[in-house]
């Protein structure tokens, strides 16, 4: 499957809301989607990219920068989807390593317990588990 890998733009807000449907997110309306994509592209410390073919997005993946006081900094992926008939054909590892060649350091990625396929990529494109923890979430 021919495709290249690119820098998201404000355009590409129906195809990346389309393909997030896939992971599972509640589906945002056009304006929701276009604000929050906004708000990343006008961010220094996210970027977006998309895989597209013949004008159609594939995939995407949100990476950002994340500042630690008493530890190094890291660029950690935020998501990354690729839709179904797109996958297992190399796109989610062209993304990642589009992310790796335009950001030099380290990169991180969080990943549910559950999605054991998902483990299984990161492994396979030579991530290795550093360390496992919780997610505590207190509502405000």
């Amino acid at each position: 499957m021919e495709h290249i890998i690119r820098t998201a733009s404000e355009s590409d807000v129906l195809g990346i809301n389309e393909v997030s449907k896939y992971l599972g997110y509640a589906e945002l309306s056009s304006s929701e989607s276009l604000s929050k994509l906004q708000e990343l592209l006008n961010s220094a410390q996210d970027q977006v990219y998309v895989a597209e073919s013949d004008g159609r997005i594939l995939g995407w993946l949100h990476l950002f920068y994340a500042r630690r006081l008493a530890s190094e900094s890291f660029f950690e992926i935020g998501g990354l989807v690729v839709s179904p008939e797109a996958r297992g054909k190399g796109i989610g590892k062209a993304l990642v390593k589009y992310a790796q060649k335009k950001n030099k350091g380290d990169i991180r990625v969080r990943c549910n317990e559950l999605r054991k396929d998902t483990q299984e990529f990161y492994e396979a494109i030579g991530f290795g588990v550093n360390k496992v923890q919780r997610v505590f979430l207190k509502n405000g």
